[in-house]
């Protein structure tokens, strides 16, 4: 007699808005969702459950993730429809009155979600298995949580009411995490946080991001480790060195500047100052050849005058950025720069986005072109008809004839042609 067919697993779908953060709290829930039986849905493939993963720090933001979330409901009507991250947290009422949202989950309960969607009535589960999941990698790179929360009140900001307090993850935790991430084959690790470089800070501990990056560049199997972004206070001398020095470390960082002038990063309650910045960045410049630098510049804050913007271009053309991430200042709900005077109309906003991002444009061609006919050291994530794509270690998306046999390596090639996007490039 023919033995019994085992069920299928249960197929689930993660949909992800926002930052890196949102990106590493996903993959977490995904492996503890596999150790509980499912699987990643595929091209084609009915989920069980989507988990939808929002965000909200942005007008634009928002209303993308409640139109993520109306269509994924739509167009999934016999999944469970899962909706977490922080447009969850700023308006949880409004999540449940969408049509077709079975569970809303905050962002301190991401760490239990897969807890909480197997006791969802009706979702289909199996017995708890000793697998990560799913068995597949999904990719040559993914990022790990180190940390979550805000203390600094931006006046600009939701953040800190969607994340809470100042939370670093314990370091053996992370490590662990690491390991096993390098296990399923992945080759670099972004190390993400709120506020990353505030790392150990709610333990009291000074230099704790430094520590940590040698405790995870130790890992055996890992090739590359990616620090999201750093705050210019906390660019230390001693983080400095290890992306110096360290040659698993990559050869980028990102710098929020958010204003080029004193008196707008005062009226934000940012942390620094441009002289500060300037000081901070001009360091890492110094120390770390080839050193890949974005940021994110806000425009059109409350009272920003033309002066004062003009000023931002300057800090910005100065610094030469390899990459530039413009947003138009949008009113966040209970935030203080949400009634402020000298709100600036949307045309003007635009306008002054339009010019910088324009200016961005041309530093970032001009870094590209700065590394054609020099040795490049890249991270192959994928290769198809004759043609590999990967990321060098300070940013720059590179394209070059070779086959799959070169994936999850790391090989050196020469820069030929550049432009905004990238590099065309040859094996060494």
């Amino acid at each position: 007699m023919a033995e019994p067919t085992a069920p299928a697993a249960p197929k689930v779908a993660f949909k992800t808005l926002g930052c890196r953060l949102n990106q590493a709290e996903s993959e977490q829930a995904l492996e503890a969702l596999g150790a509980r039986g499912f699987d990643l849905a595929h091209a084609g493939e009915a989920p069980d459950v989507v988990v939808i993963n929002t965000c909200t720090v942005t007008r634009e933001s928002t209303a993308s993730s409640r139109r993520l979330i109306r269509k994924t409901a739509e167009a999934n009507p016999q999944a469970t429809v899962v909706v977490t991250g922080c447009y969850a947290v700023a308006d949880p009422e409004a999540v449940r009155a969408i049509p077709g949202v079975d569970l809303v989950v905050d962002n301190d309960g991401k760490d239990r979600l897969a807890e909480l969607v197997t006791a969802v009535p009706g979702v289909r589960r199996l017995p708890l298995v000793t697998r990560p999941a799913p068995v597949e990698r999904l990719r040559t790179r993914v990022a790990i949580k180190a940390q979550t929360g805000c203390d600094e009140w931006c006046t600009f900001c939701i953040i800190p009411m969607t994340r809470g307090p100042l939370r670093s993850y314990p370091e053996e935790q992370i490590v662990d995490d690491v390991r096993r991430q390098v296990g399923r084959g992945v080759r670099e690790v972004v190390l993400t946080g709120v506020h990353l470089g505030k790392y150990g800070d709610d333990r009291g501990e000074q230099d704790a991001l430094a520590r940590l990056v040698d405790r995870l560049t130790a890992v055996e199997g890992l090739l590359r480790l990616r620090l999201s972004s750093v705050l210019p206070v906390q660019v230390t001398p001693a983080l400095v060195a290890r992306v110096r020095d360290d040659p698993k470390v990559c050869r980028h960082l990102h710098i929020p500047l958010q204003a080029g002038h004193d008196e707008v990063l005062a009226a934000m309650h940012r942390p620094y100052r441009i002289a500060e910045f300037l000081d901070r960045v001009g360091h890492a410049q110094a120390e770390i050849p080839g050193l890949g630098l974005s940021t994110d510049v806000i425009v059109g804050f409350p009272g920003e005058t033309r002066e004062q913007f003009d000023a931002t271009l300057a800090v910005v053309e100065r610094v030469g950025f390899s990459k530039l991430h413009v947003f138009r200042y949008s009113q966040r709900p209970d935030t203080p720069a949400a009634t402020m005077d000298g709100q600036i109309d949307d045309a003007e906003k635009k306008a002054r986005a339009r010019e910088l991002i324009a200016l961005g444009n041309e530093l970032r061609r001009r870094f590209h072109e700065d590394h054609v006919g020099r040795p490049i050291s890249v991270l192959v994530e994928a290769a198809a008809d004759g043609l590999a794509e990967g990321t060098s270690d300070n940013y720059i998306k590179v394209r070059f004839p070779g086959g799959p046999e070169l994936v999850d390596q790391v090989v050196t090639v020469r820069g030929l042609r550049a432009d905004t996007e990238g590099m065309e490039a040859e094996l060494q």
